[in-house]
């Protein structure tokens, strides 16, 4: 807490140094102070990032809000009321006509340094168990969606993807993500062979099967891990999302993991072929809505639409409408589907598609979601054609459930979206103002107001080495953004539990500082590779005896050709998942 304290002090002189003219910035920091003895590290990041909330969609909407739990003086929040008024009008709290772009960063910056924050243990716990118990619920209130609606959508989709079911073998692999058996990397490949000896249908979706003039029986007994035998039950975990929210992963039994990465890959392949979805989707690049967002914060021309739950309230009755006219690929993706999810405290036959730990989910609920605007935008059109179909897809573009439409089509996909049972989070979806959000991109005006995130205790790295990586990149990202203060704070801090680090370039692979225009120091000269070096701190994978021989050896061979000439121990150890040392080595300066 002490840590967190003094960067909030060194922020605020930063904040003194951009707004020489804003008055109140001292007072506003005792108040803060003051809340924080009395509210805990709950205020840093729970309150404060409800205000920001508040302030966000106040310049939407061109008026600012009432913000429980904050003291109002006229029509203006006490709280960084010497900021606000260059933005909104003190008496009458509309938005100005020319209001601070750098008034409202800093607003910004201020409220969400410490939303992403990591809970203790106490409150991870809570959080877990109610993030289960709502995961359950929310699958649980899913029903069913008007027969028309559903209609209509089938006949959308049957103009794109026309090459889905086309695919003879499917370029399957592990994913690397944990999987319910709690296999390591190279096990899970004798996971796999067990499945070919078998003739798992799973497998066997995916056009696999034994090579030719081969039986099972011919083939020599491989043992596979027997203390966990696949199932077709998927495991519920939660991962950090921010102080007050975690996120849901299915941890995947082995098998379905594995086939599900194929039906994945092809299908991003027919979406980047096909002439609708391609000009809708791009499931690689953030950018294009990223752009977009900024250009409808100048313009007005576009609005971003945020879901709730987006991928838990996805239906499979929705899903199988979308790929009706593709029966091959859609009884592919079901047969590697888990049906069934252990919370923990219970466990559910899912009504949902799948959850976030499903390969498939990201692309498949894109589709879903870019569809179900096209057919919003087509509304009651009679005669379909590919050109129509094809024109309405240029005014969407989405990316997993962050979706922009064109502004005088905002009101058709909303009311669509929520009548196929998907909820809109209101908060994040912005149609009116000159506000947008999507993708990471925060914009306003046509002006990029995203701010940067605190996520560890910088007071706990020598006990925990783990979060150095997250804590130099914030320090250098608030170094680009002239906060100096609170940069150097936190290199101090570091440096004090790691030693110096060197000032590097930001494609270095060592840990270091950042300069605006790239500088580098130099150490040495290697003259056996022809470099110049520098000394850094370089986190570096952790591994572990992983031993693979026989043919589910041979079976990652083939699949895996390239991590063969990479790695010649790859048969012997295997990284272990979240898990870095850091080291100090010379690397390319």
């Amino acid at each position: 807490m002490k840590s967190l304290h003094g960067l909030l002090c060194c922020l605020f002189i930063d904040l003194k140094r951009h707004h020489p003219d804003v008055v109140g910035l001292d007072r506003d920091l005792l108040t803060i102070e003051a809340r924080i003895k009395d509210e805990g590290v709950g205020f840093l990041a729970t309150a404060l990032p409800a205000f920001g909330k508040a302030f966000d969609l106040s310049l939407a909407h061109g008026k600012m809000a009432h913000i429980p739990g904050f003291a109002r003086n006229g029509s203006l929040p006490k709280l960084f009321s010497g900021l606000t008024s260059l933005v909104f009008c003190a008496k009458t709290g509309h938005l100005l006509d020319n209001p601070r772009h750098d008034c409202i960063l800093t607003v910004r910056q201020v409220c969400y340094l410490f939303k992403k924050f990591l809970p203790d243990g106490s409150r991870l716990e809570n959080l877990d168990y109610s993030t289960k118990k709502a995961f359950a619920d929310v699958d649980a209130s899913i029903g069913t969606v008007a027969p028309f609606r559903l209609d209509a959508l089938k006949r959308v989709c049957s103009f794109i993807l026309g090459d889905l079911d086309e695919f003879t073998e499917l370029k399957c692999k592990h994913g690397p993500g944990a999987v319910f058996e709690g296999y390591t990397p190279n096990q899970k490949w004798s996971e796999v062979y067990r499945g070919l000896l078998e003739f798992d249908h799973r497998l066997m979706y995916a056009g696999y099967d034994l090579p030719a003039g081969i039986l099972a029986d011919d083939l020599p007994m491989y043992n596979p891990i027997e203390d966990h035998p696949s199932t077709g039950v998927a495991r519920l975990v939660t991962v950090h999302k921010s102080f007050s929210a975690l996120r849901t992963i299915t941890v995947e039994p082995c098998l379905n993991q594995f086939v599900q990465q194929g039906y994945n890959a092809w299908l991003r392949s027919c979406i980047a072929r096909d002439r609708v979805l391609r000009q809708s989707l791009e499931l690689t690049d953030q950018k294009p809505n990223q752009e977009l967002a900024l250009i409808g914060s100048r313009t007005g021309e576009w609005c971003t639409i945020d879901l709730s739950s987006a991928s838990d309230l996805l239906s499979l009755q929705t899903v199988e409408t979308v790929f009706a006219d593709r029966p091959r690929f859609l009884k592919g993706i079901l047969g590697c589907r888990t049906p069934e999810v252990d919370c923990g405290y219970t466990k559910i036959h899912l009504k949902k598609y799948a959850g976030m730990g499903n390969a498939t989910t990201f692309p498949v609920q894109s589709v879903v979601f870019a569809m179900i605007a096209i057919t919003a935008i087509l509304g009651s059109t009679k005669e379909l054609s590919y050109e129509k179909v094809e024109r309405a897809g240029r005014n969407v573009r989405v990316f997993g459930d962050d979706i922009i439409v064109r502004s005088e089509h905002f009101r058709d996909v909303a009311d669509w979206i929520t009548c196929f049972g998907l909820k809109i989070n209101r908060s994040k979806t912005f149609s009116e103002g000159n506000f947008r959000e999507s993708c990471g991109v925060d914009a306003f005006g046509g002006t990029e107001v995203t701010p940067v995130y605190l996520r560890h205790d910088p007071g706990q790295l020598c006990s925990d080495p783990s979060p150095v990586e997250s804590l130099v990149s914030v320090s250098n990202q608030l170094w680009l953004r002239c906060y100096y203060q609170s940069s150097e704070f936190l290199r101090n801090s570091v440096e004090a539990s790691f030693g110096r680090l060197p000032l590097v370039r930001r494609s270095s692979a060592g840990l270091g500082w950042n300069a605006r225009f790239d500088e580098y120091e130099v150490q040495r000269w290697n003259p056996m590779l022809h470099r110049f070096e520098v000394r850094t701190v370089v986190p570096i994978p952790v591994r572990r005896l992983d031993v693979l021989s026989d043919i589910p050896a041979l079976l990652k061979f083939f699949h895996k050709p390239s991590e063969t000439e990479m790695d010649r121990t790859h048969l012997k150890v295997s990284v272990r998942r979240f898990r870095k040392g850091l080291r100090r080595r010379w690397v390319q300066a």
